[in-house]
């Protein structure tokens, strides 16, 4: 009796580690999520990267060799997909309505912020509809003339602009070159009559020919024409001055102080998309920016590496969209 009592202890032992090490393997099971298994899955296939806007601008210079690069690191294929349209809300409309599965992602700029504000309605919400997941790059915006007009540095630009309607260009209604130039009429004694045009080529082509007097639009778009002289530069709307453009003042240093303004771009995706998968993108970006070859040939282009996580995107999105707001109101701008 003595043995089978023993038996029977060693088999109930037994019986126990077997349900425990059962429990164990459940509870492991239970903490490898799907949401895990996704991650390491991802990205099982190419990713589109949308671009709101046409092929060959600004968006492009920064896109396509950003994307080239952390198609590298991911080891999977990131697709730039133009579509553009509605000032760039058809493109960004449709990632806010893509599946959030890592898969459709937006290369994004400050239209988030500005749209929302020069237009009755967009169809999406810029905070709502997306998950920040990095900075990539800025341009600083800069004010540049027809070199027949008869000032030489913003001093003169401002008493002429007393004498006679100074006419700037810029992309568009609701740019934010728009409304930069807005910005100046109202805290500045520069006043110019906004012309606005589909897109910025149009506009610096009429500063050059004649037709309006003067062009606000990005550094990246117009160093080259400033440095070969078919372009007068006046200012540039940074805190520093360009290594592509070395001799032009800040507008700090040309006499106009505490107004400054960067277009920037960022990659974004549709809300919801797992955070293990948001992390990921945001690893590769990151170390795609700190990439010297990248950096280098993105500043050569006049744009400057940014290497910010979500939260730096998010703070200025929410600067960006409550400044706007602040000049459509006080410049009494009716809203498309």
């Amino acid at each position: 009796m003595s043995q089978i009592k023993q038996n029977f202890t060693s088999i109930l032992r037994r019986r126990r580690l077997l349900l425990s090490l059962a429990g164990t393997a459940a509870c492991a099971a239970m903490a490898y999520s799907p949401m895990q298994a996704l991650a390491q899955a991802y990205p099982a296939r190419p990713i589109r990267m949308v671009v709101p806007f046409p092929p060959g601008g600004g968006f492009d210079a920064v896109a396509r060799p950003f994307a080239e690069k952390m198609s590298s690191l991911l080891k999977q294929n990131i697709i730039v997909d133009n579509k553009s349209g509605a000032a760039g809300d058809i493109g960004t409309a449709e990632v806010a309505r893509a599946p959030h599965d890592g898969y459709t992602i937006l290369f994004a700029n400050e239209i988030l912020a500005t749209n929302p504000n020069a237009y009755k309605t967009v169809p999406f919400d810029p905070v709502k509809d997306f998950e920040p997941i990095a900075m990539v790059a800025t341009t600083p915006l800069v004010l540049a003339i027809n070199p027949a007009l008869p000032a030489k540095n913003l001093t003169e630009l401002i008493a002429l602009s007393a004498k006679e309607p100074i006419t700037f260009g810029s992309p568009g209604i609701g740019t934010s070159p728009h409304l930069f130039g807005e910005l100046l009429n109202l805290k500045t004694p520069l006043k110019m009559r906004h012309i606005p045009y589909r897109g910025t080529g149009p506009a610096i082509a009429d500063a050059m020919s004649g037709q309006i007097n003067a062009v606000l639009t990005t550094a990246s778009s117009l160093a080259q024409l400033i440095n070969s002289g078919k372009l007068r530069g006046i200012a540039i709307l940074s805190d520093t001055r360009s290594p592509l453009m070395p001799n032009l003042p800040t507008l700090g240093e040309a006499g106009i102080k505490g107004y400054t303004h960067d277009v920037w771009y960022a990659i974004m995706a549709p809300a919801g998309t797992p955070q293990p998968i948001i992390v990921q993108l945001r690893e590769a970006a990151m170390t795609a920016l700190r990439s010297p070859d990248l950096a280098e040939h993105l500043r050569k282009l006049g744009f400057d590496p940014v290497i910010g996580d979500g939260n730096a995107v998010t703070k200025v999105l929410k600067e960006d969209l409550q400044r706007w707001a602040t000049v459509v109101k006080e410049a009494n701008l009716p809203k498309q």
